[in-house]
């Protein structure tokens, strides 16, 4: 006997497809009962690379400390950063 999934389901995908596309293409698992192993490479390279950028530009900043203007041009960038890597392992 096979059990009806109910119509709200269908018309929320629906209704949020980009939404949905969105969160899985900043590696978000939403709405994904198996990853496939494409998948999980594109998620590993994705953090790996989104560490070792942050942790670079926090290391730039503290060597190039006595330079202002070097120093502010990276802040301009790592603050925004910061607030994208919070989120991001937040949603994680």
């Amino acid at each position: 006997m096979k059990s009806e999934e109910p119509k709200l389901k269908g018309l929320s995908e629906c209704r949020f497809r980009s939404m949905i596309f969105l969160f899985r293409l900043g590696s978000v698992p939403f709405k994904i009962k198996e990853i496939s192993p494409i998948y999980a490479i594109y998620i590993v390279t994705v953090i790996i690379c989104a560490s070792t950028t942050y942790l670079s530009m926090c290391v730039d900043v503290y060597i190039h400390s006595d330079d202002l203007g070097h120093t502010m041009t990276r802040m301009r960038m790592l603050i925004p950063f910061t607030n994208v890597m919070w989120l991001f392992s937040y949603c994680r």
